[in-house]
């Protein structure tokens, strides 16, 4: 039976992303997701979870990052929720692509791509949680195989 949607509790330990990937998988294959779409969708799991990872907590400590995969009328959402500090990578200025890249800042590659992979990208602050909400329809002609 499909799931519509799919709740998980990782650490903030890159090993994580591998488990999160797997669910993910499974969820993708569960409702068809396949192709430019599943891939696009990876990347942004990739992205996002090694920012909060790596730069999201001020303390050392084992933290909590939670997901969220949904598939409603055709749309797939993910959501990621953290008590790191206060941050909304949606704010991050445009990286400078036409620079070489020897001579380019390092950092905001990763969420221009995300922000360029879905459809909509929202972040809010909910008390002391950072939830980023990504949604991306199941079938444009930009997600063909």
């Amino acid at each position: 039976m499909k799931q519509s949607e799919v709740k998980l509790t990782v650490k903030n330990r890159i090993e994580d992303l591998l488990r999160v990937n797997s669910i993910f998988e499974s969820f993708a294959t569960q409702h068809e997701i396949g192709g430019r779409l599943r891939y696009h969708l990876l990347v942004s799991i990739e992205e996002i979870l090694t920012n909060i990872i790596k730069y999201g907590f001020d303390e050392a400590g084992v933290h909590p990052i939670h997901i969220t995969f949904r598939h409603h009328l055709g749309t797939i959402e993910m959501e990621f929720e953290d008590r790191g500090r206060e941050f909304n990578p949606l704010e991050i200025a445009e990286p400078d692509l036409e620079t070489p890249i020897e001579d380019r800042q390092l950092g905001g590659l990763g969420i221009h791509l995300v922000k360029n992979m879905v459809d909509l990208a929202e972040y809010r602050r909910d008390g002391d949680r950072n939830i980023l909400l990504l949604r991306k329809a199941k079938k444009t002609a930009d997600n063909a195989v």
